[in-house]
């Protein structure tokens, strides 16, 4: 028997983009930044797909990675048959600026086999530019 840990098998099913992310600087009671974005999904493969949970990487300027890894996307297991789209919304709030984000998604597709998408990284244009 194996110990190994074993991972999810990558598939590209998804064509995935970020139509919106901005950062927003709250003062109170101490600074923090949330980064609002919404992102969009395209079935581009020929089976259909369950999603099942997403799994998060986000960095900060103070050299900070969170991983978070949650069940369900946007509080649902949406399927997408071959052509279907789906998009959501949402935010993430860090410490210190932000400086990188990525999200994966994991699901089964038709056949019942589990699959992790290849992470969809966000562009540099949703973070400010550091200050020197």
């Amino acid at each position: 028997m194996s110990t190994e840990p074993r991972s999810l098998p990558e598939r590209d099913y998804l064509d995935m983009g970020v139509s919106l992310c901005r950062v927003q600087a709250a003062r109170h009671p101490r600074t923090r930044y949330r980064v609002c974005y919404r992102l969009r999904m395209y079935n581009a493969g020929r089976a259909s797909l369950r999603l099942l949970g997403r799994k998060w990487t986000l960095r900060d300027t103070a050299g900070n990675t969170r991983i978070i890894e949650a069940d369900r996307v946007f509080n649902q297991q949406p399927v997408l048959k071959p052509g279907d789209a789906f998009s959501y919304g949402g935010s993430a709030v860090f410490e210190a600026p932000p400086c990188g984000m990525e999200v994966r998604f994991f699901g089964m597709d038709q056949g019942n086999r589990p699959f992790i998408s290849p992470p969809l990284v966000f562009p540099s244009r949703c973070f400010p530019p550091r200050r020197r």
